[in-house]
């Protein structure tokens, strides 16, 4: 077996991990800077390909970045070295990296940010729910736990620096919605429609929070970083069942 692999490969490999199919319309991923011809010395995985990233990268002699955001969202009409976001491009083409995005069809995927976060905070039998496609519904156990407690939980397992939840008010929760990063207020009424007890998310607008408490949800926002975050070992080891011999480092997170 070859102890190389082109871009190519790792493309590939990242498509069945997160099938392209998955993402949603507006959504942009794939191979954001690089050539597939072009042989990988090493991969580096991170949310985001900031500054720090890239010097991650160049520091393990990586020279290609899989991200959970995509680099280029938003058309780009000019690359200014003097911005924060020029100087990271400059430096990754100097540098000859190539970067792959695989965002919302990474959160949807069979071993993603939803399926990963739900192994994390211990959910029983997790769905998806109709009108909620971006989380994950379940149960967090076989007995009620408290909202609080589960609070702590949720913020020690991820690492958290904190929490943010919608309510002062303890009560007994059982049934948990799951969304890694942002917030969407659309599942709203499938969150009421299937009882759902507590929502547990990175962030949420303030009247989204509310609304939710109205509606009797509480609502534990941990940090879209923390969220998400969590997806990245689950990445890692999904890319070496199939590339054995490829270089992987993980970026960012203190557990990792």
């Amino acid at each position: 077996m070859s102890n190389e692999y082109l871009v190519s490969e790792v493309i590939e490999a990242m498509k069945i991990i997160a099938p392209p199919e998955l993402a949603m319309e507006w959504d942009h991923v794939g191979l954001m800077i690089g050539d597939e011809t072009e042989t990988v010395k090493g991969v580096l995985l991170a949310l985001d390909a900031g500054m720090a990233a890239v010097d991650a990268a160049i520091e393990a002699g990586a020279n290609m970045i899989i991200t959970h955001h995509p680099l280029f969202f938003q058309p780009v009409n000019k690359i200014d070295y003097q911005t924060a976001r020029g100087a990271v491009i400059r430096k990754l083409i100097k540098n000859d990296m190539h970067v792959y995005a695989a965002h919302t069809n990474l959160d949807l995927a069979k071993q993603g940010v939803n399926q990963s976060l739900a192994k994390e905070l211990g959910l029983v039998m997790p769905m998806t729910l109709a009108g909620a496609d971006f989380g994950i519904c379940g149960s967090v156990g076989s007995q009620e736990t408290s909202l609080m407690v589960y609070a702590e939980l949720v913020k020690a397992k991820l690492g958290a620096s904190g929490v943010i939840l919608n309510t002062d008010e303890d009560r007994p929760v059982s049934r948990v919605f799951l969304q890694g990063g942002a917030f969407d207020d659309e599942c709203i009424p499938a969150l009421i429609n299937a009882n759902v007890e507590v929502v547990v998310t990175g962030e949420m607008k303030h009247h989204h929070m509310i609304e939710l408490e109205d509606s009797g949800i509480a609502a534990i926002v941990a940090g879209h970083e923390v969220t998400e975050r969590i997806v990245l070992p689950s990445v890692k080891k999904q890319l070496l069942r199939k590339l054995p011999n490829l270089p992987v480092t993980v970026f960012g997170g203190h557990k990792w």
